[in-house]
């Protein structure tokens, strides 16, 4: 394999990475919800809305 393909396979890595971080934060806004906690749900959906970002500048630049 060449190097721009193994640039491409680590970077969709990292997509991946930011996409399971932003589904862990999901899972901990759904948490925060349901035991009423506004503050501690405000957090994670932003952490979530931040790792989508990242996951999504990533496909923008194509792998």
């Amino acid at each position: 394999m060449n190097a721009k393909h193994e640039r491409s396979f680590e970077e969709a890595a990292d997509l991946v990475l930011h996409a399971e971080a932003a589904n862990r934060y999901l899972n901990e806004l759904c948490a925060a919800c349901a035991d009423g906690d506004k503050s501690a749900a405000r957090r994670y959906l932003r952490e979530a809305i931040s790792e989508l970002d990242i996951a999504r500048a990533l496909l923008r630049t194509g792998l």
